[in-house]
C-alpha cells in the first residue's frame, strides 16, 4: 500500500462537536485490551530489549539524534520492528520533523492496524503540521482502541486549547499526565490552559513540574519557561484585565502609510499612541515608553525572536496599572517591554509607543472598520458579547488560536495550496514562510529583481524576497495579485503549536470591516472596496 504523506491529508477546517464529545466520552469507558506492541508490555523476550531501553533513555534525556541512530540500526535488521517505528516516530516528533513522525507511524499501522500508539503519533504529526480535522480522526481511532493512550489525550488537549476550550484542555492535559507522568509536554499544555483561565499559580506549578522532568538540553527554552514562572508568580492573586467603563465605545484610528491602524489611548493616565495589533497575543510597550509612563518590570527570563531581523531580545514582563481606550477602561494589564527598532526611520504618523494585543481585545467583540477608520469595542457585563447583525455580503470565518494566542485562519493560495495564516493587523504586508514556499514549490513565483526591507521585533532584515500570489482566498473572500514577503517563520512556529505558514497583513485587511468574536472563535469580513 502506498503511504500518503502529510501534504495529501484532507484539510477541511473544522470538525464536528460530536467528535470532541466522542474523544471526551471514551475516557470514561473501560480500558480495551492492549495489543502486543503497544508499550513496554512485551510478553516474549525481545532480542532488541537492551537497545530499546537505550533509545528510550536517550529520548528522556533529550538526545533525539542518538535515539534515531539506535532505532535505525534496529530497522536495518528488521524493517517490521514495530517498536522501532513507534520510537522513531516519537523521536522525530521531538525533533519537530513531523513528516518523519507521520511516515513511521503509518508504517507501524501497516504492520499492526489496531495499534493505539501508532494512531496517536500519526494524529500528533498531523496536528502539529496544521491538519487538525485529519488529526482528530486518528486520535479518535487511538482512544477507541485504547482509552488509556496518553498521547492521544495530550494531543486532544492541544486541540481544545487551540479552539478556545481552555477548561476541556486543562482536564485532558491532567488526564494525559496522570496516564504518563514521564512525558513533560502534557505539562506545557496544562500550564497554557491554566494561564488562559487566569489561574496563574497553577500555570507556574505546571511549568515547574515541567522543568523537573524535561531534558536539560534546551537551555534557551528552559530560561524562557523560568521567566514565565517568575511572571505568573507575580500575577498570582491579581485580577488582571479588569474591564470597566462603557459597555460599548468607538475609538477612531489613523491608518498609517504602513497600512497599520494607530490609535490614541491613555496609559496610566497619560496620552499614548499604540498600534492595534491582532498579530500579538500580548500587549507590548516600548522600553522608552515604559519608562515615560511608569510601567516597571515585574519579571524577566529568556530571549525571544520575532519575524523580521536576525537578532534576539530579552523577554521582560511588566504590568500596566490602567489603560483607557475611548470610554472603555482596563486595570492591571500584563505586557511585554522591549526595544523598538527602526523608529527614527518611520514618518511621524507611523511611530508608536506600543501594540494593543489580543489579551486586551479578547475581552470585547472587536470591530476594525477600515473604511470609517474606527475600532468599535462591545461588551456586556456577565454575559457573552452580543454579535452585530450579519448581512448578506459578510463572510464568517472560524479561527483557531495558536499556543501563544494568535488568530489562525485557513487560507488558500492560487487555488490549490492551503496553509494556516495569522490574522495580523499589526503587519503591513502579507507574508509567506520560506518553508511553505519550498514545500509548495512556489519558487518560480519569486519576483526577480525586487526585494524589501523589513523592520521586525528582532531587528531589521534587508533584501527580503517578494512572492507573487495570483489569488489569495479566505473562505468566500478573495484577493488577486498580492505581493507577499518571504520570511523565516521559525520564531513563530517554535511557539505556535501547529504550523503557521502565512500572515494576512494590512494590505489584505484594509479592504474590509473586520469583526472578531472571541467567544465564538470566528472572524467576520465585510468588504468595502474591490480588492485587486
Amino acid at each position: 500500500m502506498k503511504v500518503k504523506g502529510i501534504e495529501s491529508a484532507r484539510f477541511s477546517f473544522r470538525f464536528s462537536f460530536y467528535t470532541i464529545v466522542l474523544v471526551i466520552g471514551l475516557a470514561l469507558t473501560p480500558a480495551a485490551p492492549r495489543t502486543s506492541a503497544e508499550s513496554g508490555d512485551r510478553k516474549q523476550k525481545d532480542p532488541n530489549e537492551k537497545h530499546y531501553r537505550e533509545a528510550k533513555k536517550n529520548i528522556r534525556e533529550g538526545k533525539y539524534d542518538k535515539a534515531v541512530i539506535v532505532y535505525t540500526d534496529i530497522l536495518n535488521k528488521d524493517e517490521r520492528a514495530i517498536h522501532a517505528h513507534l520510537g522513531m516516530a516519537l523521536a522525530y516528533a521531538k525533533k519537530l520533523n513531523f513528516q518523519g513522525c507521520y511516515d513511521h507511524a503509518i508504517k507501524a499501522i501497516e504492520i499492526e492496524p489496531n495499534n493505539a500508539r501508532a494512531h496517536a503519533l500519526a494524529g500528533l504529526a498531523l496536528l502539529r503540521s496544521g491538519y487538525v480535522p485529519s488529526a482528530v480522526e486518528r486520535l479518535v481511532q487511538s482512544v477507541t482502541i485504547n482509552p488509556k493512550e496518553a498521547l492521544a489525550f495530550g494531543a486532544a488537549a492541544e486541540i481544545d486549547y487551540y479552539e478556545g476550550r481552555a477548561r476541556d484542555a486543562h482536564a485532558k492535559a491532567i488526564h494525559a499526565y496522570n496516564l504518563d507522568p514521564e512525558e513533560p509536554d502534557y505539562l506545557v499544555t496544562l500550564a497554557r490552559a491554566s494561564s488562559r483561565l487566569e489561574r496563574f499559580g497553577d500555570a507556574a506549578d505546571a511549568y515547574e513540574m515541567f522543568l523537573r522532568i524535561a531534558p536539560q538540553t534546551d537551555r534557551e527554552r528552559r530560561e524562557r519557561i523560568q521567566g514565565l514562572i517568575n511572571f505568573y508568580r507575580e500575577l498570582a492573586g491579581i485580577e488582571v484585565h479588569q474591564v470597566g467603563g462603557a459597555n460599548s465605545t468607538n475609538v477612531p484610528f489613523e491608518l498609517g502609510t504602513d497600512r497599520r491602524p494607530y490609535v490614541k489611548l491613555k496609559i496610566n493616565g497619560r496620552d499614548a499612541t499604540f498600534v492595534i495589533d491582532t498579530g500579538s497575543g500580548f500587549t507590548v510597550i516600548s522600553k522608552d515608553a515604559a519608562k515615560r509612563f511608569g510601567v516597571s518590570e515585574i519579571a524577566r527570563g529568556g530571549k525571544s525572536q520575532g519575524v523580521g531581523g536576525d537578532g534576539k531580545f530579552q523577554i521582560i514582563y511588566g504590568l500596566i496599572k490602567s489603560l483607557q481606550l475611548g470610554e472603555a477602561r482596563l486595570r492591571s494589564v500584563p505586557c511585554f517591554i522591549r526595544p523598538f527598532h527602526g523608529t527614527k526611520e518611520r514618518p511621524g504618523e507611523s511611530r508608536s509607543d506600543g501594540f494593543i494585543g489580543l489579551s486586551v481585545l479578547a475581552h470585547f467583540l472587536t470591530e476594525l472598520d477600515y473604511k470609517d477608520s474606527v475600532m468599535r469595542l462591545n461588551r456586556q457585563i456577565g454575559q457573552q458579547p452580543v454579535p452585530l447583525p450579519a448581512s448578506v455580503d459578510e463572510t464568517v470565518i472560524p479561527f483557531r488560536t495558536t499556543q501563544n494566542g494568535l488568530i489562525s485562519v485557513e487560507t488558500e493560495l492560487d487555488g490549490n495550496h492551503r496553509i494556516n495564516a495569522i490574522l495580523d493587523s499589526g503587519a503591513s504586508s502579507t507574508v509567506i514562510s520560506t518553508a511553505a514556499v519550498e514545500r509548495l514549490k512556489m519558487r518560480d513565483q519569486i519576483i526577480k529583481g525586487q526585494t524589501a526591507r523589513v523592520i521586525g521585533a528582532a531587528g531589521v532584515s534587508d533584501n527580503v524576497e517578494l512572492l507573487f500570489i495570483r489569488n489569495c482566498r479566505v473562505a468566500g473572500i478573495s484577493q488577486n495579485n498580492l505581493r507577499a514577503l518571504v520570511l523565516d517563520f521559525g520564531a513563530i512556529n517554535e511557539t505556535s503549536g501547529f504550523e503557521q505558514s502565512g500572515i494576512l497583513g494590512g494590505d489584505f485587511l484594509r479592504h474590509y470591516r473586520v469583526t472578531i468574536d472571541f467567544s465564538r472563535a470566528q472572524v467576520t469580513l465585510k468588504p468595502h472596496t474591490s480588492p485587486k
